[in-house]
């Protein structure tokens, strides 16, 4: 069972079996005790944003709220005890509030929910799911300042090099060149395409055609629309540069179409093996990457 089921699942009965055979905490599982409902004093906001950052920045996790743990034998923390925490529908508020200033950036995704102990009960228990981020690392707010990890069944401050490390491992754009045919068999529409899992803002495309293709001044739809406004040069020849400015994005995996090729007089045919395109694509967080892409003479015909 994955985190968002299992989280929809946890009931006062999986609870109460936890507590019966001394459930361990673990790499994604980690019990906790409230001082007060409204979450005022500091070492309840500590624990939130110390949870949260630890989570966040490892594979995700299950935060229960309401079980005392203890360790065992082993060193381990288990679940010992339930006690009931009372003004259930506060401390669910407060959860909600608290866990967009607990951390920075923000974590997404974070949800809350609240199992009672007996049915129409304002007293009982909490469950908050933390996802496993890709906008990380992730930094403990409310007073700590500090970069946390989940190792086993317990959470630590990072060191500089973990945190040089996420940032390096921080979800980035990928883009590619997308080149499609027209039925006319003399027209390409040419874009990019992001296969990464980062944004892409601010895309740079510059494209060259081997003749008898040539960039057609009438755009994508014949009134000189085009995705990205191309940059006006001297020479009107290639390659053409079409620089986005830092109000364009494109998500992951969303095509833009920016453009399109024409075959000189719509008549001369492409040559045998096919057309070939030079380009050169940028963003924000992506290098310069520099390639050819070729259309088969086949998907012009």
């Amino acid at each position: 069972m994955d985190l968002p089921d299992a989280f929809l699942a946890l009931s006062l009965e999986e609870l109460q079996a936890y507590q019966a055979r001394r459930q361990e905490e673990n790499l994604q599982l980690d019990f906790k005790l409230l001082n007060e409902s409204n979450m005022v004093r500091g070492d309840d906001k500590r624990h939130l944003a110390q949870m949260l950052s630890a989570f966040a920045n490892s594979s995700g996790g299950l935060i229960i709220w309401g079980v005392d743990a203890r360790p065992n034998d082993d060193g381990v923390d288990c679940a010992s005890a339930l006690q009931a925490i009372p003004k259930l529908s506060l401390l669910l508020t407060r959860l909600n509030e608290l866990d967009g200033v607990a951390v920075n950036p923000i974590v997404s995704g974070v949800k809350h929910r609240i199992i009672p102990a007996a049915p129409g009960s304002d007293s009982g228990f909490a469950v908050t799911l933390v996802p496993e981020s890709d906008a990380g690392p992730h930094m403990a707010k409310m007073g700590e300042d500090r970069y946390y990890k989940r190792s086993g069944h317990k959470r630590y401050r990072m060191e500089h090099f973990d945190i040089a490390d996420m940032f390096g491992r921080r979800a980035r754009p990928k883009l590619e060149l997308t080149a499609r045919p027209r039925s006319n068999g003399t027209e390409i529409i040419f874009g990019l395409k992001n296969t990464g899992r980062g944004v892409a803002r601010a895309p740079y495309l510059a494209i060259s055609a081997r003749l008898p293709f040539r960039r057609s001044p009438y755009g994508i739809d014949g009134n000189r629309n085009e995705g990205i406004k191309m940059l006006v040069a001297d020479n009107p020849g290639p390659p053409w540069r079409y620089p986005a400015t830092a109000d364009v994005v494109i998500h992951p995996g969303v095509t833009l179409e920016i453009g399109c090729l024409t075959s000189e007089n719509n008549a001369t045919p492409a040559p045998a093996e096919g057309v070939q395109i030079a380009y050169s694509i940028a963003s924000e967080s992506m290098q310069l990457l520099e390639g050819t892409h070729l259309v088969p003479a086949t998907d012009l015909r």
